[in-house]
């Protein structure tokens, strides 16, 4: 939109329908205004970066987790009860942190482009990453079958709640080596 307003501006010069005083007032606020916009821009790009490689972090974690449940049942090691609610939370943290890992870089990619209205889409999608979000915690009753679409972006595992899902895990796993 400044750009549209400068080139207006610079026609306007050209044509002799504004004087060179006029003409520079504007040109310096929206010089001025082009280039915060521009340092806005940068900001939220290595901000995203910065996204995109929290999320795969939390991508590989979920991932090993995963790999170490499968691995503990083929074992024995982890009941199929437990397997199963345990694999599904992985899987719906992995989907969910995939889903967002795509949005993040379609995000960038139109933010590069330097596309105007993808420019405004993504402040709005920034704003609501930013908002406070509550922690996610694993729960203990199997989740339901049906999935729903949250306009809301996933909470982020922290690292108790991925602890507390490995010692989890260990506990089962010696209760059950103790029943045997």
């Amino acid at each position: 939109m400044a750009r549209k307003k400068k080139q207006a501006l610079d026609n306007l010069l050209s044509t002799g329908r504004i004087s060179q005083s006029t003409y520079d007032s504007f040109s310096k606020e929206m010089d001025e205004a082009i280039a915060e916009i521009e340092r806005q821009r940068n900001a939220l790009l290595e901000k995203m970066d910065s996204k995109m490689k929290e999320l795969e972090g939390q991508i590989r974690t979920l991932e090993m987790l995963f790999a170490n449940f499968e691995i503990q049942h083929v074992a024995g090691e982890v009941d199929d009860e437990a397997y199963q609610r345990e694999i599904g939370l992985l899987s719906t943290g992995l989907e969910a942190a995939r889903h967002e890992l795509d949005a993040v870089n379609e995000a960038v990619s139109q933010l590069s482009s330097g596309n105007p209205s993808a420019e405004q889409e993504i402040e709005v999608q920034v704003a609501e990453e930013q908002s406070p979000q509550p922690e996610e915690t694993f729960l203990e009753e199997p989740l339901p079958a049906k999935k729903e679409e949250s306009a809301e972006p996933p909470a982020e595992p922290t690292e108790e709640a991925v602890q507390c899902a490995e010692e989890s895990a260990e506990v089962k796993a010696e209760e059950k080596q103790e029943t045997q």
